[in-house]
């Protein structure tokens, strides 16, 4: 009977990826739509049966999210009020520090979130997990149109080499196609970014900017630490867009005084120590165990220290896991990043000489640099670094695809 249940919503999400408009109005065939859209179910079982396994299963967010959905579908049923209040409740005697992972009501924000989401996605599902996760990819998907939508405006000659950019890179597809937060952040940075890029070209900016501030609040109900990120890239995209031919110039005082506002904000407010945050954040992960921990070096909240680890950092964040790291996973993984960075040197080699970058695009790659340096500095384990970057490969990797004077693949689609 859960099978039944799951072939019918397949077919009946299937069949309205390919009807309603703003999905059909990306451009991409019916038959197309529906192969990405399989391809991300697929991917969403693979992510359930590896969690699955007995070595990760007791401790997979995954399960933990599924499991907290039961109950709380069953309050939503008995007890519909305080299934929502419940949401604007923290449980502790104050709602603690914005970017804590102890006793905050922010912290545990991201997963009360999908925890309530899909505890309403249960009643249409009768608690199947595997119906759960075309509800879910349906949500992934809108976002995943969205950025290529975007993309596809900015770059009209790239339709089809886009799509491998945007749904097909390994780890992202992996990583943002099972039941957790992934997906749901990469889709709410997408209509930002969407939002954002009709503001700087003033279409329906009412409407554009209610897109924009929605996004930015799904994103900091999601994972907070990226608003914080997002902004300063929209600021520089900002800044490109009123001196568009200053690109380099705005880029390289955006670093310096980016860099001083980090170390210095916290004269203008104590809240504003972000430097504490970061070193908190890595203190954080390094009390959790892992197999793929590597030893990096241990912050402390100054330029100096920030200066001398960030060889190690940039080693983390974009690098790893190496080739040498033991593990199948740790292998692919390894694969994955090298070609990644490989297709990223070639095109930038084979870039389209004196072609001018609207700011959005200036505004995704700063944002994706940014984020992979942050993992680089908190995050000490290979493993998880694999599935944190793969948020931002395709904000990384499109655009650069884009700069290229040749497709990589042809029509084919």
């Amino acid at each position: 009977m859960e099978w039944l249940l799951f072939l019918a919503y397949l077919i009946l999400f299937s069949w309205l990826i390919t009807k309603l408009g703003f999905i059909r109005n990306s451009g991409l065939s019916k038959k197309t739509l529906v192969v990405l859209f399989l391809v991300k179910i697929f991917a969403g079982i693979v992510y359930f049966q590896f969690h699955s396994l007995p070595a990760y299963k007791d401790r997979s967010d995954t399960w933990k999210f599924y499991n907290y959905s039961l109950i709380e579908t069953e309050q939503l049923k008995t007890q519909p009020v305080k299934f929502v209040t419940d949401f604007f409740q923290s449980g502790y005697e104050n709602k603690g520090g914005l970017f804590s992972d102890e006793n905050s009501y922010w912290n545990d924000l991201k997963d009360n979130s999908m925890i309530k989401l899909m505890a309403v996605i249960n009643v249409f599902t009768g608690n199947n997990y595997y119906a759960n996760i075309i509800f879910f990819n349906f949500l992934f998907f809108i976002g995943l149109i969205v950025f290529y939508r975007l993309m596809k405006r900015i770059y009209p000659d790239k339709y089809y080499t886009l799509i491998v950019s945007i749904f097909l890179i390994p780890s992202f597809l992996f990583w943002c196609s099972g039941l957790h937060k992934d997906g749901l952040i990469f889709s709410a940075l997408a209509f930002a970014l969407f939002g954002f890029h009709r503001l700087l070209n003033r279409e329906r900016i009412f409407h554009s900017l209610a897109i924009l501030i929605i996004s930015l609040l799904l994103v900091f109900i999601l994972r907070n630490y990226l608003v914080m990120l997002l902004i300063p890239a929209m600021c520089v995209g900002f800044l490109i867009n009123l001196f568009p031919k200053r690109t380099l110039l705005v880029l390289s005082v955006s670093v310096v005084a980016g860099t001083i506002f980090f170390f210095n904000a916290k004269h203008l407010h104590p809240s504003l120590d972000m430097p504490k945050y970061i070193v908190q954040k890595q203190a954080q992960f390094s009390n959790l165990e892992g197999s793929s921990v590597v030893e990096t070096h241990k912050l402390q909240p100054d330029f100096q220290s920030f200066l001398s680890a960030l060889p190690s950092a940039l080693d983390m964040g974009f690098l790893r896991p190496h080739p040498g790291e033991t593990g199948m996973i740790s292998l692919v993984a390894s694969v994955e990043i090298i070609l990644f960075w490989l297709i990223f040197i070639l095109c930038i080699i084979y870039r389209k000489k004196g072609l001018s970058q609207p700011p959005v695009i200036w505004t995704t790659l700063v944002f994706a640099f940014l984020v992979l340096i942050v993992i680089g500095y908190t995050v000490p384990f290979s493993g998880a670094v694999v599935r944190y970057r793969s948020l931002v490969m395709p904000l990384i990797l499109t655009p650069i695809i884009g700069i290229t004077f040749f497709n990589i693949i042809k029509k084919y689609m």
